[in-house]
């Protein structure tokens, strides 16, 4: 899949310990053992990329077979002309033994194998098998123990989030909880220092009432003290001295000391003349009874004026109070909002730049698919136009054919049945042959039969007597026949294989 991404072969560049370059399955194994992962350019095609996500997956039976990479190999020869490919059969047994090594495959024919020297595998397997093995057996061991860390880890992570999204809705009602016990402090604030004012004034107006009752009871005592006056030795003058001294240079006002008697009772003077002198004990000098009533009220608004001002000093401190605290928060919500803008603008503008980039690849895809579209319309038009000239030329061809076929049938028939009367012919004279040589073989059988009995007992009767000169020369004569009769033996062998020849030919016929 790299090959076809980058036209060249992956890792061909990789060395030995003995600085040898790797060449073929030497480059799979060292890509097994080092797990090493090619990488793809961004305008690879998505045939390719999802091809090697399928051949590098871990599952098994999600892996392509030999025969399905072999055939998507083939069709990707036909899309992508331009890459240089290995051989096939050697991608192939690559294949097998990269994706089918370790792992039951469904369908799966060990047929290619045949195809690779065993003595290669001798070479190259051995002592790599059994790496091949180990290695797969701590790979296998290592992705249980790694699913099973998995495993657990999801399910501590589901938890989590189950309760951080408990945490979080809590934390969210809490929040409401507490803006609502914020509303109502502030409420509860303002309520409480209204009802402060209102009991600062209710309690200058309890004061002042009192004032006034003291005011009045003055008032009763005066009044029964007219009504029923009472000679007292205390003598009471009402000071009308200023409150400040004023003196002049050129002559002084005398000033003169009046003198008040509660209800109607006679003059301070005439009062101080008819008392004795041995009789007044002390003069008391009384302030003006206007004076002191004014005197406790301006007391009295001070207290209150000192009461507003802590209430209101109370007051401004609980709003400054609040208003750092609102302040604070201002600012911590101001720092999380610039935080969250600043992270969406970098999102923003992450999704920009992938956009971009998608937008480019986007488009140089469809300019791409545009011309393998028009460039496959072309092939299929051509295609097309050829399949319909073949067409056309195979009925022309079918109809000259099935003539020419015709016409050979005849002439095949002609000279079948030409054939078929000259082997008749053939057998015909051949059996008559046969027949003839048949009846010589029986009569030269039976003629030399009674020859050699004739002979036979010849020989008895001359080797019984003594031999003349003349059984002799018979005898002489006897040899040479029996020389004949070789021959003829010989005669009739060369007849018999004629005959067994003849018979196999009528046989074949």
């Amino acid at each position: 899949m790299s090959e076809l991404d980058t036209h060249a072969v992956p890792y061909s560049d990789k060395r030995d310990n003995s600085g040898k370059k790797l060449q073929g399955m030497k480059i799979v194994q060292m890509v097994i053992r080092r797990n090493l992962r090619p990488t793809f350019s961004s305008d690879c095609p998505p045939l390719v990329k999802e091809l090697a996500d399928r051949c590098l997956d871990s599952d098994p039976d999600v892996r392509p077979s030999a025969m399905e990479l072999l055939r998507i190999i083939q069709r990707m020869q036909n899309l992508f002309p331009g890459a240089q490919f290995l051989s096939l059969t050697a991608m192939v047994n690559q294949a097998e033994e990269l994706l089918s090594f370790g792992s039951p495959r469904r369908g799966f024919s060990t047929s290619m194998h045949s195809l690779v020297d065993e003595g290669e595998l001798q070479e190259e397997g051995g002592k790599n098998a059994t790496e091949l093995l180990a290695f797969y057996r701590q790979r296998c061991e290592q992705f249980h123990a790694e699913r099973e860390q998995t495993l657990a880890h999801l399910a501590q992570i589901e938890v989590s989030k189950e309760e951080a999204h408990r945490l979080k809705w809590e934390l969210k009602t809490k929040n409401e909880e507490i803006a609502d016990l914020e509303e109502s402090l502030k409420k509860a604030n303002a309520a409480l220092f209204q009802t402060k004012a209102e009991l600062i004034d209710l309690q200058t107006e309890n004061k002042t009432l009192k004032l006034q009752e003291q005011d009045d009871r003055q008032k009763i005592q005066q009044l029964l003290a007219l009504t029923q006056p009472i000679t007292e030795q205390v003598t009471f003058f009402r000071d009308c001295r200023p409150e400040e001294m004023q003196q002049e240079r050129k002559k002084k006002k005398p000033q003169k000391s009046g003198f008040a008697v509660r209800g109607n009772a006679p003059s301070l003077k005439n009062i101080t003349q008819s008392i004795p002198p041995n009789k007044v004990l002390r003069t008391i000098y009384m302030p003006n009874e206007q004076t002191a009533a004014l005197t406790k009220t301006i007391e009295n608004l001070q207290k209150q004026l000192e009461s507003h001002q802590q209430l209101t000093e109370t007051r401004i401190q609980a709003l400054l109070d609040g208003f750092a605290e609102e302040k604070a928060k201002m600012l911590l919500h101001q720092q999380q909002i610039e935080e969250k803008s600043t992270q969406l603008v970098k999102q923003v503008e992450k999704t920009k730049r992938v956009l971009t980039q998608t937008t480019k690849d986007y488009l140089v895809l469809r300019h791409k698919s545009q011309e393998t579209e028009r460039l496959a319309h072309e092939e299929i038009f051509q295609v097309k136009q050829k399949c319909d000239t073949l067409v056309t030329e195979k009925t022309k061809l079918t109809e000259k054919v099935r003539e020419e076929t015709n016409a050979l049938r005849e002439v095949v028939r002609e000279e079948g049945n030409q054939t078929v009367l000259e082997f008749r012919n053939q057998a015909l004279s051949r059996e008559r042959d046969l027949h003839i040589l048949k009846e010589q073989y029986a009569a030269m059988q039976e003629a030399c039969t009674k020859r050699i009995q004739d002979l036979q007992k010849l020989e008895v009767i001359l080797y019984g007597r003594g031999l003349t000169a003349q059984e002799r020369q018979v005898l002489r004569y006897d040899e040479n026949y029996a020389l004949d009769s070789n021959e003829l033996s010989e005669e009739i062998a060369a007849l018999q294989r004629r005959l067994m020849d003849l018979s196999v030919d009528l046989a074949e016929a």
